[in-house]
């Protein structure tokens, strides 16, 4: 087999077998170096993204609303409230939304889905650069992580992404929810280590990670920071306390009168 690791380049061997999409079966790979699990060939993509959120992700409002905790704290942590930040490939824009609220400078891009939410307020990697980028439930995604997030990694030197680690075994399609069969979307599947590579290949000094966020980063980072990324629910409590602050310092009502600004204009 000539196959190699998405992340790490280095050669996979056949894993087991499953089924996505409810009729299309699909051979997994696994990296002998990183542990990487991929979905070898994933023909069936045009198919699975005819909507860009899948109907099954009924957890995309409540998701947020957590890791918009999560970030702010993080944020407060490595002490850039005043910056400028991202959410790539970002969906309909309600991340955006919930950081703006809170008075956090957040553009959003998306390729794929429509900004629902925060239309007016976008951004671009390319030629940018920004104090930290999030990319939440992405790396699954991805068919070549290292292209597809480089002109990321060049925009920032503070990447917060998320994405479920593999247990210990790798368990086998039936065995885990994060393969995601029926929607067919989930095709890249991390291990702590291969993180680690993905780190390295993107430029980044380092990466920090726990089972769900991870925080890649060129730089030091705090202790604050790493520990907040290594217990999410310690970060989204301390995010939940401090949203009341936050909104002193809320983006909503200029927001809303940028937009209306933009309407009159096009009238």
């Amino acid at each position: 087999m000539s196959k190699t690791c998405r992340v790490c380049d280095r050669p996979v061997r056949r894993f087991a077998e499953g089924r996505v999409l409810g009729d299309t079966d699909v051979t997994y790979l696994q990296c002998g170096s990183c542990g990487l699990v991929m979905a070898d060939d994933p023909t069936w993509l045009d198919r699975a993204y005819a909507e860009a959120i899948a109907d099954l992700d009924v957890g995309l409002l409540d998701r947020c609303q957590i890791l918009a905790n999560v970030t702010s704290s993080v944020l407060r942590a490595e002490h850039l409230r005043g910056g400028r930040f991202l959410d790539w490939a970002g969906g309909y824009g309600v991340l955006t939304r919930l950081m703006r609220d809170r008075g956090y400078d957040f553009a959003h891009v998306d390729a794929y889905a429509a900004n629902i939410f925060a239309a007016g307020f976008t951004g671009d990697p390319a030629g940018q650069r920004f104090d930290l980028v999030t990319a939440f439930e992405v790396l699954e995604h991805l068919t070549d992580p290292v292209g597809e997030l480089a002109s990321v990694a060049s925009a920032t030197d503070r990447l917060l992404v998320t994405t479920q680690v593999l247990p210990t075994p790798a368990p086998r399609p039936g065995g885990w929810d994060y393969y995601a069969p029926e929607s067919g979307q989930h095709i890249t599947f991390y291990t702590h280590r291969s993180l680690e590579v993905l780190a390295q290949r993107l430029g980044y000094d380092g990466v920090v990670t726990s089972s769900l966020v991870h925080l890649l980063h060129r730089g030091p980072v705090s202790r604050a920071a790493r520990m907040l990324v290594r217990r999410p629910a310690l970060g989204y409590g301390l995010g939940h306390l401090a949203a009341i602050a936050d909104r002193r310092h809320s983006l909503m009502m200029r927001d809303h009168d940028a937009v209306r600004d933009r309407l009159a204009q096009g009238r």
